[in-house]
């Protein structure tokens, strides 16, 4: 029993001193700290004295001592013949807590402060970047640098984000999510206008869906689109190629050609259908989705979640995620089982 309450004493011990360490205390110091503590006497005796019991040279003392002391811990009195006596820790380590938050709450300021010259350093950054375009008018090269971009644009959005997007690819989805998951949930208004062959793609459309369950608006139309996303009608960016977007974009801020982009994508907008139009209303439990029907399809198929994956162009996880909703909907023991009682209901 008295080995488990010292093998207690020394775990608390080890996480006090981890604490202690974040004040300025270094390792040695604290060591000497906590024998002074237990043996007060000895702040008053010689050096060699400690180091003995700890096992220390009497420099590594002397030099504990002399950081307690210039931290406040211990106090030398030349009156009691140079003599160091403790200092209440209620009264040494509060005030050196109260320090360190002092230098905390400084440092934060000049974090905070450092805000201010973000629009100065954006502002040369364009500068730099419009050496063979005018600086309301900016070249992106490269889908990394173009995503690169979306990022930090989605990121700054405060109002609206307004977009034309012809289809969806499963790297553009991966890519998207993140960044209308960011805006929505800060109150970001979210509107984009896909074409009716996006719509009828059933991972697209489960992505779509998944947006809208979160706050945006999805509309669908069969006119012609070219892609085109603006952010609080500030900027704009389209791709340089529409056959081929990943080569290279152009962000947008020249008035008049916003202002047109703008007004193409409120009529565009005006005459597509809401999202919601594409399914009536559920009826029981035969209402199922298109990526629902998609998955069912594919169980029937292969035996294998992975070839799944590949046929739907999502990742295994996200594949494996639909056959588990799907299992727990129709209380199937497995993927088989589930694609059997599926075809029973008709479902397929």
């Amino acid at each position: 029993m008295s080995g488990e309450r010292n093998a207690g004493r020394s775990g608390e011990r080890a996480a006090r001193t981890a604490d202690l360490a974040c004040l300025g205390l270094g390792t040695g110091s604290i060591e000497v700290y906590w024998y002074l503590l237990e043996h007060p006497d000895e702040a008053a005796a010689s050096t060699g004295r400690t180091a003995a019991a700890l096992g220390l040279r009497e420099a590594e003392v002397a030099a504990a001592m002399a950081e307690l002391e210039l931290l406040g811990l211990i106090r030398h009195a030349e009156r009691e013949h140079g003599r160091s006596t403790l200092v209440d820790p209620s009264i040494g380590i509060e005030r050196l807590i109260d320090n360190r938050f002092t230098e905390l709450n400084e440092q934060l300021r000049r974090v905070t402060a450092a805000r201010a010259a973000i629009p100065e350093l954006a502002g040369a950054f364009r500068q730099g970047r419009s050496r063979t375009l005018p600086l309301d008018i900016e070249r992106l090269d490269g889908l990394a640098e173009i995503r690169a971009r979306l990022d930090d644009l989605a990121f700054f959005a405060h109002q609206e984000v307004l977009a034309l997007q012809p289809s969806f690819s499963p790297s553009l989805i991966e890519a998207a999510r993140p960044l209308d998951m960011r805006c929505l949930r800060r109150g970001v208004a979210l509107r984009t206008v896909v074409r009716r062959q996006a719509v009828e793609n059933p991972v697209t459309l489960a992505y779509l869906r998944e947006t809208a369950a979160l706050g945006a608006q999805v509309r669908f139309t069969d006119r012609a689109l070219e892609r085109l996303i603006a952010y609080d009608r500030t900027l704009a960016v389209v791709p340089v190629d529409p056959e081929e977007s990943g080569r290279g974009a152009l962000v947008i801020r020249q008035p008049g050609l916003l202002a047109s982009m703008i007004r193409l994508f409120e009529e565009v907008w005006e005459s597509a259908e809401d999202l919601s139009a594409l399914d009536g209303p559920a009826e029981g439990e035969q209402a199922l989705t298109a990526v629902e029907r998609e998955v069912l399809r594919i169980l029937c198929e292969v035996d294998k979640d992975e070839i799944g994956a590949r046929r739907m162009g999502v990742s295994l996880r996200t594949f494996r995620r639909y056959v588990a909703d799907l299992m727990l909907r129709l209380n199937a023991a497995n993927r088989f089982h589930a694609a059997m009682l599926a075809k029973e209901k008709g479902w397929i």
